[in-house]
C-alpha cells in the first residue's frame, strides 16, 4: 500500500511536472499568437494606407492626364488657327503683290504715255 502511495505520488508529481511544461508552452504560443495579431493589426493598416495613398495617387495621376488632353486639344485648336491665319495672311500677300505689279504696269503705261504725250508736245 505504501509502494502504491509512493507510485502515486510520483505519478502525480510526473502530472503536474508535464502540466506546468505545457501551461509554459501554451503562455509562449499565446504570447506568440499576441504578438502576431497585433503584427498582423499593423500591417493590415498599413496596407490600408497604402492603398488610399494609391487610391489618390491614381486619381492625381487621372486627373493630370484629363489635364494633359485638355491642353494638348487646346494646343491643336491653337495650331489650326495659327496654320489658318498664315494661310490668310500668304494669301493677301498674294493679292496684294498682284494688286502691286498691276499698279505698277499701269503706272508704267502711264508713264510711257505721258512721255510720249511731252515728246509730241515739244514737237
Amino acid at each position: 500500500a505504501a509502494e502504491a502511495a509512493g507510485v502515486g505520488e510520483l505519478q502525480t508529481a510526473w502530472e503536474l511536472a508535464v502540466r506546468r511544461v505545457y501551461e509554459q508552452h501554451t503562455r509562449l504560443l499565446q504570447a506568440q499568437i499576441q504578438a502576431a495579431e497585433a503584427k498582423a493589426l499593423e500591417l493590415n493598416l498599413a496596407v490600408r494606407d497604402s492603398l488610399d495613398r494609391l487610391r489618390r495617387e491614381e486619381e492625381a495621376k487621372q486627373s493630370l492626364r484629363d489635364e494633359a488632353a485638355g491642353v494638348k486639344a487646346k494646343l491643336r485648336g491653337v495650331q489650326d488657327d495659327m496654320e489658318s491665319t498664315r494661310k490668310n495672311y500668304d494669301n493677301q500677300l498674294a493679292m496684294l503683290t498682284e494688286h502691286i505689279c498691276t499698279l505698277s504696269a499701269k503706272l508704267s503705261d502711264k508713264d510711257s504715255n505721258l512721255a510720249g504725250f511731252h515728246s509730241q508736245k515739244v514737237l
